[in-house]
């Protein structure tokens, strides 16, 4: 076989369709948007200064104890129980039609974007507030984001094309994955007092 036909070849295996170019990019920007949003409202609590890391704080009243002691098994259960939800719901705007139309793709991409926020911005404030004294306590976070950032992807993913049942059934199952993850994490390796 020559050489140039062997390298061709090899380029063309190697590289990526479409369909997973699109899906790697939605995953960048998922996690990058979900991190992003964490950054920023750590920085804004940050520049604002001791008065509004106390403001943070009285309003977040975290108690960095490590929380209930509950069986693990238990404390995994109702952790991705509640988490599952959070990360998973926009495979649903699919299911609902919401990319048929740009107008349900708009009222998509602002419900996904509130429901970002409203996850991430507390969560950077607290980082922001209680800076590295609240790392031991979120060991889970990188994989966390990832569930919700999966999320975010589907939904971007779905955006521009419908997905098939068992790529949906795909989505949901990465993100069951990332939020069973997190939790065990959360429940091994978080101080308990």
């Amino acid at each position: 076989m020559p050489e140039e036909y062997v390298d061709t070849e090899y380029h063309r295996s190697a590289s990526l369709t479409p369909r997973t170019r699109g899906v790697c990019t939605a995953c960048v920007l998922g996690y990058a948007g979900v991190w992003a949003a964490t950054g920023l409202a750590a920085a804004a609590v940050g520049v604002g200064g001791r008065p509004a890391a106390a403001a943070v704080r009285g309003a977040l009243g975290l108690k960095l104890d490590g929380g209930v002691r509950v069986h693990p098994l238990a404390n995994i259960a109702m952790l991705a129980a509640h988490n599952l939800p959070v990360a998973a719901w926009p495979l649903l705007l699919g299911i609902a039609g919401a990319d048929r139309s740009r107008a349900g793709r708009g009222v998509g991409d602002t419900l996904v974007v509130a429901s970002a926020a409203a996850n991430t911005l507390p969560v950077g404030a607290a980082l922001g507030a209680y800076g590295s004294g609240l790392l031991a306590y979120v060991p889970q976070l990188p994989v966390e984001w990832a569930a919700v950032a999966l999320g975010i992807s589907a939904w971007i993913t779905q955006r521009q094309r419908a997905l098939p049942r068992r790529e949906r059934l795909l989505w949901l199952a990465a993100v069951t994955v990332c939020v069973l993850a997190a939790a065990v994490l959360e429940t091994i390796a978080v101080p308990t007092g």
